[in-house]
């Protein structure tokens, strides 16, 4: 019998893309990064030191032995099990044996700096400092008396030191704790954090790396970054410098529009510089190996001179294993040369795995070399129509066919890196940019027009009568790359908050790829357009299950020091504060708010208006709503992230007024008087009630305010017996009286307060008065996030987690 094999035809055999080899390198990138990660993570006993010794050594010698038989298995893809696993297994113990050691230089480190003042080490800035909440943040290398180095830290100083200088100081040592931000530094190899008192002395790098570093002060003074948008955006392209980005807010709608790496310098700056050279060059009569050279040269005093960010060290080290594999004759091979150049720096710099840009540059390099062309493929297949019968094509619908398989090209690039680096991304930002793949296909041209642009100009600074008119130009397109951002992170759902954890997200995305490489099918349109269907149905669905279903519900958030008590029912949603960071961002983003009808702001002070600023472009918000006689007295930055939030202003809201949250009812109790927000007093409290479908609820909410002003909300009959209360002030000794739990009676009071804060909230005081009047007592540093929803015989509570061994659901029908 004959068997019938479906073949397709010649023109889809010409553009389907042919499955790529994996290098065994890739194999070995991917042991050695998870084995550092384990390691610096989880740590190792220092007892296991003389044993992982020994099997460095031994894995050495077998590496160099497996090494040397792979050497025929280079192309083959994954056929070769039998050799990939050994150079796995040698890959895992290396890698442990490297992160055990440089675990060890880490708390070296840390003990050094613990034991001797901080004025006796000399620290050495690396790169440029970001502006923070209380200064100038960057890391430094820490050196002895002779020059050696001890170890790197966190730098915090109250004002901006130059990359490169090196700075004496009077300070404080921090030592990295066991808390997510410690064990990501010290992932990192970071020691810990040295906080600047008072700088004694400031001692700029000299020799040619100095002179270097001050063209670059020279360059950057020619372009007044601090004068527009589109002079930071240049600033930020061209010389690395993003301190002027983040002073503008700008970053907010780099992150929005999933487009934060086309400022960081890396391999998208490196591919123009080394286009513009090989253009120059190839005029000359130079040898290949010559220009080469040369061009690698000019590219690393690039990367110098933007201050030798990690990104552009990268892609540097990327291009140099690139140009060294032509020079031996060997064809250019993307996924092999990113591979060996990732593995080269995971084995010298075992800290680099727990860097987020380096798995982020390795991840998005990989899923394009991988499966960028058949992305692309598929997209263009699908977008494809069908030719009319005739001889030949006019020239603009050649044209347009050019350009649609241009777009699919770049869409699918951008898709793909957008995919493969999800399981990174959301559990860091805790969002997911809708509109990355439009907003890089739109601004890239633009991005390499403002760079090519502006690397010109930063050539001719010694000639400003030459630069003017290129720097003008530069500055206009830069200009226009901004107008067109900002228009993009303002689009509805632009940006969606999403927590994931990693774990589940990277192993859904292993299982899809591997099937995918397996199957490698043939795209047909028909089966495209289903799955498109399917995906614009159920994203629809998901939306919409978002926006309009909403259970009725208060819940008092979990953001850390701070208050944040989102009011939901069904399509509408109102947030009363939004805590101190960026943890409210992330906190709505598991309660699955995409939108708020509004934002009121009880009082002015960080802990409850600090995370206004993290909600721009994360969130969609109609408005926000302060007390009376507070809007005159708003800061300037809080005024500038209200609007860029709201679309206009803060509007005032006063004693009697009332918000509306579907069948929620806000009505404003206190204060009386026009306030300046400055003060707990100056609180806005709220009295909430809900009733429908025989459900109901009471509660007051009362922001900072105090036992005075309860008080004289009970005295005035303006809220007497509730079924939830949220604590005022934190839960602090002045909270409420025992009177005024006794009348207020709730059921359950919930405490918004750190773990660990200096405050010591909640206070033993105001707990013994809530449980005195038989109140179920709550505080988010124990059980997290609260939950409060209506019922019909009394309100229904639940937690985040657990405390003391206590049930999840804390109270049903009170």
């Amino acid at each position: 019998m004959t068997a019938i094999v479906a073949v397709p035809s010649r023109e889809a055999d010409a553009r389907m893309p042919v499955r790529p080899a994996i290098p065994v390198t890739l194999w070995g990138l991917v042991a050695i990064i998870l084995a550092e990660r384990a390691v610096l993570h989880f740590g190792m006993p220092r007892s296991f030191g003389s044993i992982a010794v020994a099997v460095g050594v031994g894995v050495g010698a077998c590496l160099l032995a497996v090494l040397a038989m792979m050497r025929k298995a280079m192309g083959r893809g994954v056929a070769d099990v039998p050799a990939v696993l050994p150079f796995v297994l040698a890959s895992v113990l290396v890698g442990a044996l490297l992160g055990w050691l440089a675990l060890g230089r880490v708390n070296s480190a840390a003990e050094a700096l613990s034991t001797t003042p901080v004025s006796a080490w000399g620290l050495e800035v690396e790169g440029d400092m970001a502006e923070g909440g209380r200064g100038w943040w960057g890391r430094a290398r820490v050196l002895d008396e002779s020059g050696g180095k001890v170890g790197a830290v966190w730098l915090s100083s109250p004002t901006r030191l130059e990359c490169g200088s090196m700075v004496s100081c009077v300070g404080r040592f921090k030592p990295n704790g066991d808390d997510e931000w410690g064990v990501s530094s010290r992932m990192q190899g970071l020691a810990g954090t040295v906080s600047v008192v008072h700088v004694t002395a400031v001692r700029e790098v000299g020799g040619s790396l100095g002179a270097v570093l001050r063209m670059r002060q020279t360059v950057l003074a020619s372009f007044s970054p601090d004068e527009s948008d589109g002079a930071a955006v240049l600033a930020g392209s061209v010389c690395g410098d993003r301190a002027p980005i983040r002073s503008r807010g700008l970053d907010d709608a780099f992150a929005t529009c999933g487009v934060s790496h086309l400022v960081a310098v890396s391999g998208g700056h490196l591919a123009i510089l080394a286009g513009t050279l090989a253009a120059l060059l190839g005029k000359t009569r130079l040898g290949p190996g010559v220009r080469g050279s040369l061009a690698l040269g000019v590219i690393a005093l690039f990367i110098v001179f933007c201050g030798a960010p990690a990104s552009a060290v990268r892609a540097g080290i990327m291009s140099c294993v690139s140009f060294g594999g032509s020079l031996v004759g060997r064809r250019s091979h993307a996924l092999s040369s990113t591979c060996a150049a990732a593995l080269a720096m995971a084995l010298l710099d075992p800290y680099v795995s727990g860097q987020l840009g380096f798995l982020l540059s390795v991840a998005s390099v990989v899923g394009i070399c991988l499966f960028g062309s058949y992305v692309s493929h598929e997209l263009d297949v699908l977008t494809r129509m069908p030719r009319h019968p005739g001889r030949g094509q006019p020239a603009l619908v050649h044209t347009l066919g050019r350009l649609r398989s241009n777009i699919c090209d770049a869409l699918g690039v951008s898709l793909v890196a957008q995919l493969f680096t999800l399981p990174l991304t959301c559990p860091a930002f805790g969002e997911v940019s809708l509109i990355a793949p439009l907003a890089n296909l739109v601004l890239a041209p633009l991005f390499a027009c403002l760079v090519s642009l502006g690397l010109a100009a930063a050539a001719l600074t010694p000639l400003s009568a030459l630069q003017f008119p290129v720097l003008a130009a530069a500055e206009g397109v830069s200009q226009a790359f901004c107008v067109v951002l900002c228009a993009l992170a303002r689009l509805p759902l632009a940006c969606l908050p999403m927590e994931a954890s990693a774990a589940p997200m990277l192993a859904i995305l292993c299982a899809a790829s591997a099937a995918l490489y397996g199957v490698w099918p043939t795209p047909r349109k028909r089966i495209l357009l289903r799955g498109a269907a399917a995906l614009a149905g159920g994203s629809v669905a998901l939306l919409l299950g978002l926006c309009l279903l909403q259970p009725a519900r208060v819940c008092v958030l979990d953001v850390g020091q701070g208050d944040a008590i989102l009011v939901a029912d069904g399509s509408t949603a109102v947030l009363v504060d939004t805590g101190p960071d960026e943890k409210v961002s992330q906190a709505l983003a598991r309660q699955g708010i995409i939108h708020l009808d509004a934002i009121v702001l009880t009082h002015l002070h960080d802990d409850h208006v600090g995370g206004v600023d993290d909600l721009v472009g994360r969130v969609g918000c109609n408005r926000v709503l302060v007390a009376g006689g507070v809007t005159d007295q708003i800061p300037e930055d809080l005024s500038a992230s209200i609007t860029k939030l709201s679309g206009h202003a803060a509007e005032e809201i006063s004693y009697g007024d009332t918000i509306r949250a579907g069948s929620f009812s806000l009505r404003v109790v206190s204060p009386t008087e026009p306030v300046d927000g400055s003060e707990n007093a100056d609180s806005l409290e709220l009295a909430l009630t809900y009733e429908h479908n025989g459900n109901g609820l009471s509660a007051l909410l009362t922001g900072d305010a105090e036992r005075d002003e309860t008080g004289a909300c009970l005295a005035r009959g303006d809220v007497g017996d509730i079924d939830f209360l949220k604590v005022g002030h934190h839960g602090s000794e002045l909270s409420l009286t025992s009177e005024e739990a006794a009348a207020l009676d709730p059921e359950v009071s919930v405490a918004s307060a750190g773990e660990g804060n200096k405050y010591g909230h909640p206070r033993e005081e105001c707990v013994d008065a809530l449980e005195g009047a038989d109140s179920v007592f709550l505080c988010t540093k124990d059980v997290g996030t609260v939950t409060v929803r209506p019922g019909a015989r009394g309100p229904v509570v639940s937690s985040e987690r657990t405390s003391g061994g206590s049930a999840a659901a804390l109270v049903s029908g009170l």
